[in-house]
């Protein structure tokens, strides 16, 4: 009931500033004389008031009033789109930096693009995905979950695959052969990738640094790792930095490489299993005294800017985001209900310093 009562009261203000726009005027009425209108408290008037200021619609300026902004029109005009529910886990760093605010931020872009209006909510748990979606979609929305770090139970499954009239897809997570939409990373490929280049660039002694936690998306980069060095004979030492979910995983990645490298064992490449595990392995090699790319080869997985600004440039397995955000909306685009699609997309190398120099070695 308060949801909706938001909504509705929501709704009513944003059709009042196109009004008073038609009018030629950017003064709003004040918010008792909304919630006059309106019907709604006073209390909720402001709560929507304050969140169209948050969202750059209004200014309000005390003792004055409250006054549109010059962007509301175009801001008007987009909340008249088509609604896009993004689920998300809890977002904190930069594009740059951090692997799900670029991909939020891509999706952003490309809804743009395609006339939808992104409503973003962070969860921590499938289980208050589940319930926000339960309680928030309505007819003619589309909703995009980009799950936060935790294993499905089947239970959680069984209750999306009952969304079959809602257009939904889960992004960044292979779900297998369930009735839901699924658009991701091919992960086991992506651990070939970097296993072919490790080899290609003469490395023997192969490690892969497990530097996130063993979810799914994890394990498929371990095994296309795994699968290849094998091909050639190898057996990859696999050092497990034990990374739970609210762990400081470059802190574990670090202190691990380093410990790594005082035992004594000195593999001669080395595959992180994400970007951040990657750039804090470079500090630990280089606090040993050597340089990553010219004494340990080194690749990491993402494709993150941040990898690309390291001294030398990080060599990184770089997920599609482009793709999979351009790939979500094409199918919701086409969408009709009891169709899931199901992608793995392939991730590409992406060259850098941390990777070439190794030749240097068989000159």
């Amino acid at each position: 009931m308060g949801d909706s009562l938001f909504a509705e009261t929501r709704g009513y203000i944003l059709d009042r500033m196109r009004r008073r726009l038609a009018e030629g005027s950017r003064k709003m009425p004040t918010e008792k004389e909304l919630a006059a209108e309106v019907l709604a408290s006073y209390a909720t008037v402001r709560l929507v008031m304050k969140e169209l200021e948050q969202e750059g619609f209004v200014r309000r300026i005390r003792g004055s009033g409250t006054y549109l902004e010059p962007q509301a029109e175009t801001l008007l005009e987009e909340a008249a789109w088509p609604r896009l529910r993004l689920f998300t886990s809890p977002v904190g760093g930069k594009p740059d930096d951090d692997y799900a605010a670029w991909l939020v931020e891509e999706l952003r872009r490309e809804a743009r693009r395609a006339h939808r209006r992104v409503v973003h909510t962070q969860v921590r748990t499938h289980d208050e995905f589940l319930a926000g979606l339960e309680r928030s979609a309505e007819p003619g929305d589309a909703v995009v979950y980009l799950p936060p770090t935790e294993a499905f139970t089947m239970r959680q499954l069984g209750v999306l695959g009952k969304y079959d009239e809602l257009p939904l897809i889960v992004i960044d997570c292979e779900l297998g052969n369930i009735n839901v939409g699924n658009i991701a990373t091919d992960n086991r490929r992506g651990g070939m990738i970097a296993a072919r280049a490790l080899l290609e660039s003469g490395c023997r002694d192969l490690a892969v640094l497990l530097c996130e936690p063993m979810l799914r998306q994890s394990a498929q980069r371990l095994q296309g790792f795994l699968e290849i060095a094998e091909l050639s004979g190898l057996e990859p030492a696999v050092i497990d930095c034990e990374v739970r979910v609210e762990d400081d995983r470059a802190g574990l990645a670090y202190a691990k490489m380093l410990a790594v490298l005082k035992s004594g064992r000195r593999p001669d490449g080395v595959f992180a299993i994400s970007d951040c595990g990657a750039l804090a392995a470079a500090e630990a090699i280089r606090e040993f005294g050597l340089e990553p790319g010219r004494d340990i080869a080194l690749i990491g997985f993402d494709g993150l800017a941040a990898g690309r600004r390291n001294d030398p440039p990080l060599t990184s397995v770089a997920q599609p985001v482009g793709e999979i955000c351009r790939e979500v909306f094409r199918v919701l685009q086409g969408w009709k209900a009891g169709n899931h699609e199901q992608r793995l997309l392939s991730p590409v190398l992406q060259p850098g310093g941390t990777l070439w120099k190794i030749n240097e070695k068989f000159a």
